[in-house]
């Protein structure tokens, strides 16, 4: 799926998705990876595990900016929800977090980007 080609000022873009990867800012990535209006894309290790551990919510945490308002938490091609441990953990540090398939993530990533919320996606692909 297409999403719209344009950047919204510096910030990183998802201009595509499909079964196999994601386009962001001109640039294909077939692997998991976390991104954000204030984080160049990087690969995501324990997301290639296709696995949402609390030692991977903490690296996901570890890699947010300061002043990131919402994070994207994309679980593959299906929506899961982590277990208690990882909500208690993102609870407990005051993180908002959203769970949701990854394509999903990436079209509210755009949107939030386009509003100028300092946001972060971590998706599994």
């Amino acid at each position: 799926m297409k999403f719209q080609p344009e950047t919204v000022g510096q910030g990183w873009v998802v201009q595509a998705y499909d079964s196999n990867g994601l386009v962001v800012n001109g640039q294909r990535f077939e692997h998991s990876l976390i991104f954000g209006s204030q984080l160049p894309p990087q690969a995501w290790p324990d997301g290639l595990d296709k696995a949402f551990t609390l030692d991977s919510a903490r690296w996901v945490h570890g890699q947010c900016p300061e002043g990131t308002e919402v994070l994207l938490v994309g679980t593959g091609a299906k929506q899961v929800f982590p277990g208690m441990d990882i909500r208690r953990f993102f609870l407990d540090l005051r993180c908002p977090v959203e769970y949701m398939d990854s394509q999903a993530a990436a079209r509210t990533y755009n949107i939030l980007m386009a509003e100028g919320r300092q946001v972060i996606a971590a998706l599994i692909l």
